[in-house]
């Protein structure tokens, strides 16, 4: 939470542009002006464009993003609405000179890429944002008609490069399922014709520490013991349970409107904002199964919802669909910002009960883990009939209808870390028994237990010598009982010989 507030502080402090609140019945509920008192007009009209796309919470943060580029826009004299032959130059100035970043030439010659120092104030998350709210502001821009040239992020050469490459893919109008296509359409999607370029980082991974039984087993209490106190509200309870139930992310809980939980009449699920859908409610939130979750939405619904509804609303069908379902205590839209505040209020007492610490995001995370131990386990995991085929099946569509991920290869990357789970889970088993001083006495055993032999072998026929001091076993492997018996029957042979 404070290195959200620090990343924000970072880019107001690089900024010169201030908003003013519009005049009643203006066009314009917002408008930003310069450190001159100029409307800052392409600003102004993305921001009001911007809001009827998509959720505030994303308009606001392009926003915080957009400001210090626009502010060093109005330092250099260049238009906002230049060609991207003068704007590129100016790009690549504002990430040397105002964020600290070096510029590195691509080995394709048509994009540079962005590579922050310890001079550059922002995260290379923030950076990637920033980088999403700059090519955010030119699309919506020229898809209103007020930017004449192509995207300045894009580069023109490469895009004619990807539809050459199109054009000549052997098969590509098949399905990936056909496999007869040269490759898959999603490889074929991220061809890159980017100008301005990140450098690649590693592939985000769970933590593994959070996949082990016992943190697992801590989370779950932690969050029954929320749910279960009487000082935690029913608005956070409900919340909870439906981030426990369906594995959504946070905001799109949190901004779920009343049209999306009445769902045309379907109980028991939701449909709520997806990440990347543009404000559109396409994604399906399922929790039929478990009553509390209908329950705890219940009892906020009936209790809490109308005494913070500013029009004192008691029932549900009296609100318009479009309106939020979750609202705080002034009576407006619910934020993750405010749920936040109530969370770590409540969580803190409680940290103790899980071995790490935990976010809210982190009980996405456990959603999938935990579903894909079960659907292992369904398909008959551990025994000689795992259905591997179905396995792979149900967990795609999983993916897809559940979580709402448009690519398989998320779910690859929880099923290597459960590998890496069943490591460490032996290595713990291992240092437990170091910690009690025990050191796998069974293999000693193993490794000097002499193996058994079939009934009637020869070895069985020997009767070993014995003497009184101490039993001597004499065990000789097939080759040499052969030859012992060859020398025995040539001195039989030779003593016969001596008596003829």
């Amino acid at each position: 939470m404070s290195t959200t507030i620090s990343q924000e502080q970072c880019l107001v402090a690089l900024t010169r542009i201030s908003r003013v609140a519009g005049k009643l019945g203006d066009p314009y509920e917002t408008i930003f002006v310069n450190q001159h008192g100029s409307p800052v007009v392409s600003l102004t009209e993305w921001y009001r464009l911007r809001k009827q796309l998509g959720p505030g919470s994303t308009c606001n943060t392009y926003l915080t993003c957009l400001l210090p580029y626009i502010s060093f826009l109005e330092e250099q004299a260049c238009p906002w609405n230049a060609s991207p032959q003068q704007l590129r130059p100016v790009i690549m100035a504002f990430y040397r000179d105002r964020l600290g970043c070096q510029i590195h030439p691509g080995k394709d010659g048509e994009s540079v890429e962005i590579v922050p120092t310890r001079d550059t104030p922002l995260r290379p998350s923030t950076l990637r944002v920033l980088r999403a709210a700059l090519r955010d502001f030119y699309l919506v821009l020229k898809d209103a008609g007020l930017y004449a040239f192509a995207h300045p992020l894009t580069s023109e050469v490469l895009v004619a490069l990807k539809r050459e490459q199109m054009s000549t893919l052997a098969n590509g109008g098949a399905p990936d399922h056909a496999g007869i296509r040269e490759e898959t359409h999603e490889r074929s999607r991220r061809r890159s014709t980017a100008f301005l370029r990140h450098a690649q980082t590693q592939e985000w991974k769970p933590e593994l520490r959070k996949e082990l039984a016992d943190v697992r087993e801590g989370i779950h209490a932690v969050l029954n013991a929320l749910i279960d106190s009487g000082e935690v509200s029913l608005r956070e309870k409900a919340v909870l349970e439906l981030l426990q139930n369906t594995g959504a992310r946070l905001h799109e809980i949190i901004l779920m409107t009343v049209g999306g939980y009445r769902n045309q009449g379907l109980a028991g699920q939701a449909r709520v904002v997806n990440k990347g859908s543009y404000g559109c409610e396409i994604k399906t939130l399922y929790f039929s199964h478990n009553p509390r979750v209908e329950q705890a939405l219940t009892a906020y619904i009936e209790q809490v919802r109308p005494l913070h509804d500013p029009r004192r609303r008691k029932k549900l069908a009296e609100v318009d669909d479009h309106e939020a379902l979750f609202l705080t205590e002034r009576g407006t839209p619910y934020s993750v910002k405010s749920f936040y505040y109530h969370w770590y209020r409540h969580y803190e007492p409680l940290r103790n009960m899980c071995p790490v610490r935990f976010s809210p995001h982190d009980l996405r995370h456990l959603f999938v883990s935990e579903f894909l131990i079960r659907l292992k386990l369904a398909c008959g995991a551990g025994t000689d009939h795992f259905d591997a085929e179905r396995y792979l099946r149900e967990r795609e569509a999983f993916g897809n209808q559940v979580m709402g991920w448009r690519s398989a290869k998320t779910l690859d990357i929880y099923d290597q870390t459960r590998n890496g789970e069943s490591v460490l889970s032996t290595l713990a088993g291992y240092q437990h028994d170091l910690a009690a001083r025990r050191y796998v006495p069974e293999l000693a055993t193993v490794t000097h237990r002499q193996p058994e032999r079939p009934k009637g072998s020869p070895l069985e026929e020997e009767k070993p010598s014995t003497c009184e001091s101490e039993s001597v076993v004499w065990t000789h492997d097939s080759e040499t009982l052969a030859w012992i018996k060859k020398r025995q029957f040539h001195a039989q042979e030779e003593e016969k010989g001596g008596q003829l």
